[in-house]
Parts: structure tokens; C-alpha cells; sequence
């Protein structure tokens, strides 16, 4: 299946568009801003659940205010699960589905080899495996982390890491790497999963109706899985009030 340049230059064209627009609109308002009296203490390595600020009625997503690392490991945890049994599935779906000829099962040292001594190919399967199914794929390896609060770029690479992962580590032993895979799980994955994030979010400041829940359980599985549909009321467990 061949992908026309100027294609690959308009995918990379939104993708930096879109993410210069995603910090313009990006809150800038911090805690320290908005509670003066307080001290924050330092705490980012520890899990914080989903909550809603009762000071401020801010609604904080699970781990936005950890650290890095900890919405990473996390996140990592529930892609490489998700990739596991998406991994189990195809094993056991029909080959005319998957692609995936018995004889390359068995043959996975050798595929491993041609993996990483020989070049990305264009491949032939079902377009919607790569243009349904792939952006789907990518949409929640972002969500992952975005709906943990962290930026739309950390969000991106994470999912662009984790599509390599998909190509060279997990499918690289039955087949070759595709390029029309690695560019469109990450960036059509991240335009979407921008959309379904930010659907999710809005949704949840306003309260959650029964369609809604049923369009993140099915959308947006990892906002759901990582912040629930409730959000408890409490104080910001970062802040302390000041010493008279």
C-alpha cells in the first residue's frame, strides 16, 4: 500500500499545528496561584487518586500532581497488558484476519533477525486495521498518560515509543516492521486520543450522564480505568495550611 510524500508531510503538519495549539490553550494557573496561604509539601513520587479540589473545586486527574516517572510506570503497566492480550488474540484469530501465516509463527528467531537487519515495509493488511484499528491503538497508548494529567508532547512520544515497542519487540517476530503502522498509531492515534481526552474531561467537570460513561468505557478505556466515573471531593493533599 504506497503513501503518497505529500500525505506523510500533511500528517506531520497537524501533528505540530495541533500541538502548538495544545500549549496556547494550556492552563497556566497553578496551585501556589490560586491558594496563597499554603505550603506545598513535596510529594510527587506517591499515587494520588482522581479527586475534586474542595478549595477550589479544580479537578485534579489521578497522578497530575506524581511526578513523571510515576504516571510513566503506570502507564507502561496497563499498555504492555493491554499489548499482551491484543498480542494473545491475534495468535488465535484467523490468519486471513491477522495476517499472520503459522509458518511465521514458528519462524520468529528469523523474523526477529530480518526485523531489526532490514528496512520497514508497506504493508498489505485490511484498511481497517490500519486506518480503524491502529489510530484506536494509538489513541490509547496516549491516554494512558494524558489522562493522568501529563502534556500533550509527553503523551505523543509515549505513544510513538509504544508503537515502536507494537513494530520491533512485540509483532517483530512474526512479521516485518510497517511504516504505515509506525506513522499512523502515533499520530493519528494522538489527534484522537486529543479529542476523546478532552471529550472525557469536559464530561466530567459537568457530570457524567449514562451515555457518556458508555462513550469513555469505549473511547477512552484508559480515562476511564485511571480516574473512574466518580470524583470524591477533598482538600489538596499537597497543601498545608501555613504556620501562623
Amino acid at each position: 500500500m504506497y503513501i503518497p510524500k505529500s500525505l506523510k508531510i500533511l500528517f506531520l503538519f497537524v501533528w505540530c499545528v495541533f500541538a502548538q495549539y495544545t500549549f496556547a490553550q494550556s492552563d497556566t494557573i497553578t496551585v501556589q496561584d490560586t491558594v496563597a496561604p499554603a505550603i506545598i509539601k513535596n510529594k510527587k513520587w506517591q499515587w494520588y487518586p482522581a479527586y475534586r479540589d474542595t478549595m477550589t473545586n479544580q479537578l485534579w486527574l489521578r497522578n497530575e500532581q506524581a511526578c513523571f516517572g510515576r504516571k510513566f510506570l503506570r502507564a507502561e503497566g496497563m499498555v504492555l497488558g493491554i499489548q499482551s492480550t491484543t498480542l494473545g488474540l491475534l495468535f488465535v484469530l484467523p490468519g486471513k484476519i491477522s495476517n499472520w501465516e503459522k509458518s511465521d509463527i514458528r519462524n520468529y528467531r528469523d523474523n526477529y533477525k530480518s526485523t531489526f537487519t532490514k528496512r520497514p515495509v508497506l504493508d498489505d493488511d485490511h484498511w481497517y486495521i490500519n486506518y480503524l484499528g491502529h489510530p484506536y491503538q494509538g489513541a490509547y497508548y496516549y491516554n494512558a498518560l494524558r489522562s493522568q494529567g501529563a502534556p500533550f508532547w509527553q503523551a505523543g512520544l509515549f505513544s510513538f515509543g509504544q508503537s515502536m515497542v507494537w513494530e520491533y519487540l512485540l509483532e517483530g517476530g512474526i512479521e516485518q516492521p510497517s511504516i504505515q503502522d509506525m506513522m499512523v498509531t502515533p499520530i493519528l492515534g494522538s489527534l484522537l486520543g486529543e479529542l476523546f481526552h478532552f471529550s472525557s474531561v469536559k464530561m466530567a467537570n459537568n457530570g457524567y450522564t449514562w451515555y457518556e460513561k458508555a462513550f469513555v468505557a469505549v473511547f477512552n478505556p484508559m480515562f476511564a480505568i485511571n480516574n473512574g466515573f466518580r470524583f470524591a471531593k477533598q482538600p489538596n493533599p499537597n497543601l498545608v495550611t501555613a504556620a501562623p
